[in-house]
């Protein structure tokens, strides 16, 4: 049975490039090693930008699906008032997160490979929808199916030029208290399948990331906190037989 609620996904602007910027180092003159290093990189400093996005979100919505740079939450309709505006409460906490975290981690810039001299240009996204959804169980995993839960997905799909901003439905935006909607512009879209949307925007322009600390330390010392984390970070996921995603 179709259940009411939130759909919302956080998505960091920045990782298909890191993955352009990987697949253009795979020639013989660099060789795969190189390549996989830089790949590793990438993933690592994605993973803690979203743990630390999770973090933020999941104690009031649970997080269904990682793939690769984004995360997927949803919860259920509870019928109160103000749900939405506690989801957008959300929303500026995972915002505020994700640039803390993004400020911690200058030091990886000394490592001077493409992922990481490019991690300062990463900037998070995130779409929100009200609707309805229906939870199939497949063995351990819970999937969201409906027309609602591609809709939210396919909002990413858009033509806004912007690497930073929310974007929230019209069902969505209809639940948010007044001081809320004043802060959204309204515009459409032409989302595949769906057509003509109505939509809510708002635009974020966070400059470069910087942190003194990191700035006033030595370039060489940078570069063995950077390779400390690294290792650390390969350490943790050998251990675990995972990715470093959450």
């Amino acid at each position: 049975m179709p259940q009411s609620g939130f759909l919302l996904i956080a998505d960091i602007s920045g990782y298909t490039e890191f993955l352009q910027l990987h697949n253009m180092r795979k020639r013989p003159i660099v060789g795969n090693k190189m390549a996989d290093l830089f790949e590793s990189h990438a993933e690592m400093i994605i993973s803690d930008l979203l743990e630390a996005v999770i973090d933020k979100i999941e104690p009031t919505m649970q997080l269904n699906k990682l793939a690769g740079d984004a995360a997927f939450f949803f919860c259920e309709n509870t019928g109160e008032a103000g749900q939405a505006d506690a989801i957008i409460d959300l929303m500026e906490a995972a915002n505020e997160a994700f640039k803390a975290k993004l400020s911690e981690l200058v030091f990886v810039q000394a490592c001077g490979c493409d992922p990481c001299l490019q991690s300062k240009n990463l900037r998070l996204k995130i779409v929100a929808h009200k609707g309805e959804f229906t939870v199939q169980k497949i063995r351990r995993f819970e999937e969201l199916a409906g027309e609602d839960v591609i809709l939210v997905h396919r909002l990413l799909k858009n033509d806004l030029q912007s690497d930073e901003y929310w974007l929230v439905t019209a069902d969505f935006f209809a639940d948010l208290g007044r001081p809320n909607q004043d802060r959204f512009s309204k515009l459409t879209q032409r989302i595949d399948s769906f057509g003509t949307v109505k939509l809510n925007y708002l635009e974020f322009s966070t400059p470069e990331p910087r942190n003194e600390k990191v700035e006033r330390r030595a370039r060489f010392v940078n570069w063995f906190v950077q390779a400390g984390y690294f290792s650390r970070r390969s350490f943790k996921r050998g251990r675990s037989g995972k990715s470093p995603l959450p």
